[in-house]
């Protein structure tokens, strides 16, 4: 009987001592990938630095790499997933992302949509959730949960007028955006967006029109909060404060990348580790850092590509 009742306690305070030291809180580690600019394009012509005659060899390469990844929760692409606003090419990407063997989703970014022409933001709204099987969104930015004590946020800063480089998010996307997070604070928070709210680098006419009042809201805000994004075509990871910033590469250019992100959300902190994927068709990737003038700062440093960054907890 004694030795029943010492093994009782053994086991609780065992118990004890996972809940208080630093555990995982609420769930596992959260594992997914992100793809940005991908320019999927059915014409076979290259353009500047864009590879163009390869996008679709290119996407193959990388879908293959992700399926051979285990415990993958789900895949984003982040904006520009085709190069012209054409039907035929967004059903063209869309069969190849549905090889994938994990769910994708997708926001988008200034060369998806057209205000004038026939691939309306609702057009392709309708396109993904008619081909998309996880795709269940009315709106072309929304929201899930991938799991307890995860927050995803996926926003829409394309134009609804004219055609621009620029990204904008209108007021009434801020304020569901605002209610969003509010309802989030116990939560860690990944948000997906073409636009960066930070740019990597200079370039006036890629910037968020009105980034002050994206960032007034992210403000009112402690819980660690993670922004994915491309559109720069680059490589760069800054943290400020609770915010983490992350720019992606173009899968067309150089160099050709996307990446694994782990999350491991705990009592006291989120780590994040960063696992940097390149292109598997070296030849190709070769072509495009000869395209492209100043590639080191595409390519970006090694804290940009593979590296650990913890956001402590408030």
């Amino acid at each position: 009987m004694k030795r029943i009742c010492d093994i009782i306690f053994i086991l609780f305070i065992v118990v004890v001592l996972f809940f208080v030291t630093d555990q995982p809180s609420f769930s596992r580690t959260l594992k997914f990938v992100q793809i940005s600019d991908i320019h999927y394009s059915l014409i076979r012509e290259d353009n500047n630095y864009k590879l163009l005659s390869k996008t679709k060899p290119l996407l193959q390469d990388a879908i293959e790499q992700i399926n051979n990844e285990r415990n993958i929760d789900f895949v984003m692409i982040t904006g520009d997933g085709i190069d012209r606003p054409l039907k035929e090419s967004i059903y063209a990407l869309t069969d190849d992302l549905n090889t994938l063997n994990y769910p994708w989703y997708y926001a988008l970014g200034n060369h998806d949509t057209t205000t004038d022409g026939y691939l309306t933001k609702s057009c392709i709204l309708k396109i993904l959730q008619e081909q998309n099987p996880s795709f269940k969104f009315d709106s072309t930015y929304y929201t899930f949960v991938p799991k307890r004590g995860y927050r995803v946020i996926v926003m829409d800063g394309a134009k609804n007028k004219g055609i621009s480089s620029n990204g904008i998010i209108p007021a009434e996307e801020l304020e569901w955006l605002d209610g969003i997070l509010k309802k989030s604070e116990n939560d860690t928070v990944l948000i997906f967006i073409h636009f960066p709210l930070v740019p990597p680098y200079e370039s006036k006419h890629h910037e968020i029109l009105n980034a002050d009042e994206f960032k007034s809201v992210l403000e009112k805000y402690n819980m660690p909060i993670a922004i994915f994004s491309g559109h720069y075509h680059t490589t760069k990871i800054t943290k400020r404060g609770n915010i983490l910033h992350v720019s992606t590469p173009s899968l067309v250019g150089y160099p050709n990348s996307f990446r694994i992100v782990e999350v491991d959300n705990n009592k006291k902190r989120v780590v994040f580790k960063f696992d940097f994927k390149e292109t598997n068709l070296k030849d190709l990737q070769a072509k495009t850092k000869i395209m492209t003038l100043g590639g080191a700062k595409y390519y970006g440093n090694e804290e940009d590509r593979n590296s650990t960054v913890v956001i402590e907890k408030k």
